[in-house]
């Protein structure tokens, strides 16, 4: 068959000799139809792949057209090349042909499972190296991901949010940062800075209260003697 569409005839004929004449000529009609093709992943999806990531893939036709790509479900795509969109769920990498006159169309899908994306905390204010009992310090940190960094603390301090209190003279203050990631990103390993906690100052202020003393009383007391000739 050189064609998927149409009719085919198939004709059977023979012309006679001297001794017999042509026989008349038979024929039988075979309609035509597209013939199937299969598609080959030369160029697989990965098993698995986190969000955010990309991966290229290719496929042949056994027809040797021209396959197209198309994407559904926790990805997205241009062409041969992915998207993961989720840190959950699946991708399905499908390839398609169309088909033509001659070749019926054909599909073929691979998945990809989606996993979260791995994140990282940075300090962009860190803590300082030491620390005096009862002072007070703030720090400030990000993750990759774009999440909301949170703090806890341990050793010799407290905290409220991002902003830290000494509660001791000595030891160390763990300044940790959390972020605990959501469907689409994983948690963070914590990050953690030690500040030396350290004896606060103090000075010593005397004060002399000094009242001026009473008044005194003079009291003069005359006494007359007699006088002798």
């Amino acid at each position: 068959m050189t064609s998927g569409t149409g009719t085919c005839s198939v004709i059977a004929n023979q012309p006679g000799n001297a001794n017999y004449a042509a026989a008349p000529q038979v024929t039988e009609t075979v309609i035509a139809a597209a013939g199937s093709q299969t598609i080959t992943f030369t160029t697989p999806a990965p098993s698995s792949a986190a969000n955010g990531s990309n991966f290229t893939v290719a496929a042949t036709a056994s027809s040797g057209l021209t396959v197209t790509f198309s994407s559904a479900g926790s990805c997205s795509n241009s062409g041969a090349t992915y998207t993961i969109t989720s840190g959950t769920g699946t991708c399905s990498v499908i390839a398609n042909q169309a088909g033509n006159s001659n070749y019926a169309t054909t599909q073929a899908t691979e998945t990809v499972t989606a996993t979260p994306a791995s994140q990282t905390i940075t300090f962009t204010t860190p803590a300082p190296a030491s620390a005096a009992y009862g002072s007070n310090f703030t720090v400030a940190a990000t993750a990759s991901s774009g999440l909301t960094v949170s703090y806890t603390s341990s050793g010799s301090c407290s905290n409220s949010g991002a902003t830290y209190t000494m509660t001791s003279g000595t030891g160390t203050c763990s300044v940790i940062a959390n972020q605990a990631g959501n469907g689409n990103y994983a948690a963070a390993t914590p990050v953690t800075e030690t500040v030396t906690a350290s004896l606060t100052s103090q000075t010593i202020t005397s004060l002399l209260l000094l009242q001026p003393a009473p008044p005194m009383a003079i009291t003069s007391r005359w006494r007359l003697l007699p006088v002798r000739a």
